[in-house]
């Protein structure tokens, strides 16, 4: 099997080691301490915005992946940049901006090309740039414990962690990869704590089109193992159907609830746009007075035992 051309169409029967797959990612995407990128911008994301490298290449096949075609393709002839030069560009947009103080690399998963992205952080660490965010689907995090030690020593660093599944099983159908490797985002969780790298985890479980009630329960309880904390602490996300995931979900439509409980007239109302989320696990901080309870037990003490 083609590692290079394997795409989200595998997903459901030739699954990968991701570990494998970042080798030979790593080998079409860096070269030297450069790294290739398709383009460089801004996005309204973290309040303030932030500026953003797009790069080219992952380590893993989401099928409900928002990210630029290039995930699959990352033998295609995009520009190699070296860590100066993407802090430059970064820098600049940073500089236009007043409102931005943040930069990141985005589309493609940041931790393939270790120097290169090393380097580029201690960039930043040297600049007024308040933040360099690392989002990653925490899998080479996991399986590298020195690579962590060594983003430690940086103190503008911020890591966003993102679980993709609940269980080994859904981790292969979402992803594409071996079961097994459902854990490595967890020992990455691990890692991150035992150096006191500032991080937080987000998870695409807010959505019940792509999320079951029981698999949310399973990646909860799979959290919890690690921390409990984290739970209370954990971003839910929603899949926004930008093009590219659109085109991707709908080969796996089979996959995913599409009955979503919302009533008709807003359904037609707002069609594809409508989003219908589970409650925030922080709700389970708050508290209600509840009229139903309070009678029953005003009537329970009155007849006594």
């Amino acid at each position: 099997m083609d590692l290079i051309k394997t795409d989200h169409s595998l997903s459901l029967s030739t699954p990968f080691d991701p570990l494998l797959l970042s080798t030979k990612t790593e080998s079409h995407v860096v070269s030297g301490n450069k790294r290739k990128y398709k383009r460089f911008g801004t996005t309204p994301d973290y309040k303030t915005g932030i500026a953003t490298g797009y790069s080219v290449g992952c380590n893993l096949r989401c099928n409900f992946c928002w990210a630029s075609e290039t995930r699959d393709k990352p033998d295609e002839p995009f520009k190699f940049y070296s860590p100066d030069e993407v802090f430059d560009i970064l820098y600049e947009i940073v500089q236009r901006n007043r409102s931005i103080d943040k930069m990141r690399i985005s589309d493609g998963e940041p931790t393939l090309g270790r120097d290169h992205l090393l380097e580029l952080v201690e960039y930043c660490e040297r600049s007024n740039c308040k933040q360099f965010v690392i989002e990653t689907n925490g899998i080479i995090l996991g399986s590298d414990k020195d690579f962590v030690k060594e983003l430690s020593k940086f103190k503008k660093i911020y890591v966003r962690l993102s679980l993709k599944a609940g269980s080994p099983e859904m981790f292969r159908l979402k992803t594409g990869a071996v079961e097994d490797s459902f854990y490595l985002p967890f020992e990455g969780i691990k890692n991150l704590s035992e150096y006191n790298i500032c991080f937080t985890i987000s998870a695409m479980s807010a959505d019940p089109r792509f999320m079951s009630p029981l698999e949310r329960v399973a990646l909860i309880v799979e959290l919890g193992k690690v921390n409990p904390e984290l739970v209370l602490n954990l971003e839910e996300e929603m899949v926004i159907l930008f093009p590219t995931a659109k085109k991707r979900i709908n080969k796996y439509l089979d996959l995913y609830n599409n009955n979503l409980e919302a009533p008709l007239f807003l359904r037609k109302l707002f069609g594809n746009y409508l989003q219908v989320s589970y409650p925030c696990i922080k709700t389970l901080f708050k508290q209600k007075i509840s009229v139903s309870h309070t009678v029953k037990n005003i009537i329970q003490l009155i007849h006594g035992i």
